[in-house]
């Protein structure tokens, strides 16, 4: 096959193939009741087909099946993915505990470190004092770090396609730069990976006149997209293949890192659990000021990137160095932790700003889902009674 049509065949393939199976797949979940039904926690009014990740899994492995490209350790990953997905699938239709969610996170991630062989091993000159090596620690920190952003893609997952975006920026962002370098096996797992993405951003996203998403990429999606651009990342910033650092992934996922973490730090500060859900992601913050939910999706992408963009150009327009990225990113992290603090201390301190009107909203449909249920059950009664 001509090497100048392989990117153009692997992307269409990706991308018709991911349509197909979320068209085949939609009926099927509908008919057996995988659904994200809606309750006074959530937006949508209709039960939704959590069918994204399961396409996007299925379009991956049919493409790589019917075209004549090997990406990098494409059996470990394959292996890798499957654990997470039918987890995922699981989690999704019945609801899995958290520790075994993470448990099926940490068992894909060493089959990456250890029989792929694709972990972190340096951290680059972080401190302007030469290459930080982890040698034996390598294997743990990257499980550490690998666990962190899976759950991080899957925290952000909160409006309608945003998890997806910003995966799409983070993978095209390297699909940019591989290109440029020429190095085509990662070029090519760019181009199937962002494929599968839009074509499910094409459902999930409100376009087209949707006022809400047609699919969602359920735990199953999120976990799918964050492996896979942790996956990509540590691949493409280590060893001999490295055609970013290390600090530079940290920008690459800087929207979903510095959400998660924040809110993790915030509910552990409080004695709870850092999964314990709350309304203190940093896109229900922006719904209290006002926006809407493309608005917030807009806002966010718009600075992811940016971020992306300025942590590849800076250190070829600027000179920026490791330490300087890093030390910056540091600080970043600080000013957005004060400022998303302050905007809850905010929000709970108000009686009479939106998130009371929220609260007083979620109580009045908890009441107006019991009073439709003993309507239901009244005229049922009524019914049985008549000759």
């Amino acid at each position: 096959m001509e090497t100048e049509k392989m990117p153009a065949l692997l992307f269409l393939t990706s991308l018709l193939t991911t349509i197909i199976f979320i068209v085949v797949l939609y009926p099927c979940a509908q008919k057996i009741g995988f659904l994200d039904k809606p309750n006074y926690r959530k937006h949508h009014q209709k039960p939704v087909p959590l069918i994204g990740g399961a396409a996007i899994y299925l379009a991956i492995l049919f493409t790589l099946l019917v075209t004549d490209i090997q990406i990098f350790q494409q059996t470990g990953f394959i292996a890798a993915a499957t654990i997470l997905v039918l987890v995922g699938l699981l989690d999704d239709y019945r609801e899995v505990a958290v520790k075994y969610r993470i448990l099926a996170q940490i068992v894909a991630t060493l089959i990456m470190t250890e029989i792929s062989e694709i972990k972190i091993t340096g951290l680059g000159d972080l401190l302007g004092t030469g290459d930080i090596n982890l040698d034996a620690f390598s294997t743990a920190f990257t499980v550490f770090a690998v666990v962190g952003g899976i759950n991080a893609f899957n925290m952000i997952d909160g409006i309608d396609g945003l998890s997806g975006s910003l995966a799409l920026v983070s993978v095209i962002t390297i699909a940019i730069l591989s290109w440029s370098l020429e190095n085509w096996l990662i070029y090519y797992y760019c181009l199937i990976l962002a494929a599968t993405i839009i074509a499910f951003l094409l459902f999930n996203l409100r376009i087209f006149g949707r006022k809400s998403a047609a699919i969602f990429l359920g735990d199953t999606g999120s976990t799918l997209l964050g492996f896979s651009v942790c996956w990509l990342a540590i691949y493409a910033s280590q060893g001999e293949n490295a055609i970013i650092t290390p600090t530079t992934v940290l920008w690459l996922i800087a929207i979903p890192l510095l959400d998660s973490v924040s809110v993790m730090c915030r509910r552990i500060s409080k004695g709870r659990s850092p999964f314990y859900p709350d309304r203190e992601h940093l896109h229900h913050l922006l719904a209290l000021a006002g926006y809407k939910v493309n608005q917030k999706l807009i806002i966010l992408v718009v600075f992811a990137v940016f971020f992306s963009g300025a942590s590849i150009m800076a250190p070829v327009l600027l000179d920026v160095s490791e330490q300087a990225s890093f030390i910056s990113f540091l600080c970043l992290f600080a000013v957005y932790y004060w400022c998303t603090n302050k905007a809850c201390q905010m929000q709970k301190s108000s009686k009479t700003q939106t998130p009371c009107a929220e609260s007083e909203t979620e109580q009045i449909e908890k009441l107006e889902h019991i009073r439709l249920s003993f309507l239901d059950l009244k005229s049922a009664k009524s019914l049985s009674r008549e000759p």
